[in-house]
Formats: C-alpha cells, sequence, structure tokens
C-alpha cells in the first residue's frame, strides 16, 4: 500500500473541523505533509511556499470563500485536487460545476473520506483527474435528492419531504405539506425517479408516500397525509380505499 507520497491542504475557518480532518487524514497513511490554513487569505501564503496534491476547502467562510480559493488554483501549472468540506449541502452542485474532485459534508465520515482520496489516487496514477471528478448524478444520490423540471428553472427535491404527487395532465403537482410545485414532467417520469419503497401510485391521478398515511375516511372517500405539522386531504375513489385499507 502507498504510504506517506500525497501532500494536503486544509483550508477551514473553524480550529475543531480543521483538527478533526487532520487525524483523519493522518489515520490513511497517504499524506507526508499536511498543511492548514484558516482563512482564504492566509491559504494563499501557504500556497506560495506549498505545492499540495489535494485540497480540503470549507465554503463558508469569512471574507472570501471556498469557491474563490478554487478559482485561483485554476491557475497553477500544477492543479491540485479540490475537495469541498462544508456542512452546507445546498452548494453541491456549484461545487460539482467548478470542478470540483468531490464533495464531502461535514461531519466528514471516516469512511466517504477513504473513498475519495482512493478515488484521487487512482485518478492521479492513471493521469486522468477530470474523468474520475464526481458527478452531479452521484451527488444527489449521496445527498438524497431527486431531480424535477419546473417551469422556472429546476428543483432538488428529498424524496423523504414529499406528502404526494398529482397528475396534471402531462404535468405533475408534487406536495410537501408546506408547499405545492408544479413539475413540467408527468407523473409516470416523476415515479422512476422515486425510491422503490414507501410510495404507491393509486389510479392514474395519485402517487402517495405511505410513510405519511395517517386517516382512510370510507364515508368521504378520503385520504389524510400528514408530516410535522402539515397535513393534507385527498379524495380518491372507493376502490382504491379499499385497496389502501388492505396494505
Amino acid at each position: 500500500m502507498m504510504q506517506k507520497n500525497l501532500k494536503a491542504l486544509l483550508v477551514d475557518d473553524e480550529e475543531p473541523a480543521r483538527v478533526l480532518l487532520r487525524r483523519l487524514l493522518e489515520e490513511t497513511m497517504f499524506f507526508s505533509e499536511i498543511a492548514a490554513a484558516s482563512s482564504v487569505e492566509e491559504a494563499l501564503n501557504v500556497l506560495e511556499d506549498f505545492d499540495p496534491d489535494i485540497v480540503f476547502l470549507d465554503i463558508r467562510m469569512p471574507g472570501e470563500s471556498g469557491f474563490q480559493v478554487a478559482e485561483k488554483l485554476h491557475n497553477y501549472s500544477q492543479q491540485p485536487g479540490i475537495v469541498y468540506v462544508t456542512a452546507h449541502e445546498q452548494y453541491a452542485l456549484r461545487a460539482v460545476r467548478s470542478n470540483a474532485f468531490d464533495y464531502l459534508l461535514k461531519p466528514v465520515a471516516r469512511e466517504q473520506l477513504s473513498e475519495c482520496i482512493s478515488r484521487f489516487i487512482t485518478a492521479r496514477d492513471e493521469i486522468n483527474l477530470h474523468s474520475s471528478l464526481v458527478k452531479p448524478g452521484e451527488i444527489l444520490k449521496r445527498l438524497n435528492r431527486i431531480r424535477i423540471n419546473t417551469r422556472n428553472g429546476t428543483l432538488f427535491i428529498n424524496p423523504d419531504t414529499i406528502l404526494f404527487c398529482r397528475a396534471e395532465g402531462n404535468y405533475t403537482s408534487i406536495g410537501t405539506g408546506d408547499k405545492e410545485y408544479l413539475c413540467t414532467m408527468n407523473i409516470g417520469r416523476i415515479m422512476e425517479q422515486l425510491p422503490l419503497n414507501g410510495f404507491t401510485r393509486i389510479g392514474r391521478s395519485y402517487v402517495i408516500n405511505i410513510e405519511y398515511l395517517t386517516v382512510l375516511d370510507r364515508k368521504d372517500n378520503t385520504v389524510t397525509l400528514a408530516r410535522d405539522d402539515h397535513s393534507v386531504k385527498l379524495r380518491i375513489s372507493k376502490r382504491h380505499i379499499k385497496d389502501l385499507d388492505m396494505l
């Protein structure tokens, strides 16, 4: 096994995060040198004399962001691999589009970090770093998101927050209790992205999340779905009420 052959730079304004990541990196036995910086300015000063193979960047820091460090690194003749490490998952897709090698959520898991470093070593040895960049689809799976097209753009939504999907012709309304989104995708295409467990289709009009089914009303032919402080009542056919009652 390759040992003590890589150089890493950690950039994070939070000292506990730097200490933890350094310890996890040292455990891998892949690093001969690990430098650290608490700000973008300090990181740029370190880079004047330190040539890392891989840079672990926090995104939200006082002053400039990790993305701005990455932009400056793109001007280096020997570009290091860039791995964003942040507690803010909403930056995941921007990280991917900025040609990051990977994106890790805090608190960093030992297994996920190890997999990232192994991929990096393989890519570097094959001189094929670009082809091993983390893909948007992989990020969505890691963050438990599905991609939904809307009239205004794209929605990245956690399936666990969905109460129901309702067919609206070639469109679909997705309800989360507190909000309802109109998607420019038919309900069949939405179902293809949803997890196999937990969701069931009711006739042509509805897909519901069984996890949130709380009431079956045979008199009114309605079902009630509830999540947290939000609930919604849907009217369905008597036959489908009977089908649900047999679950």
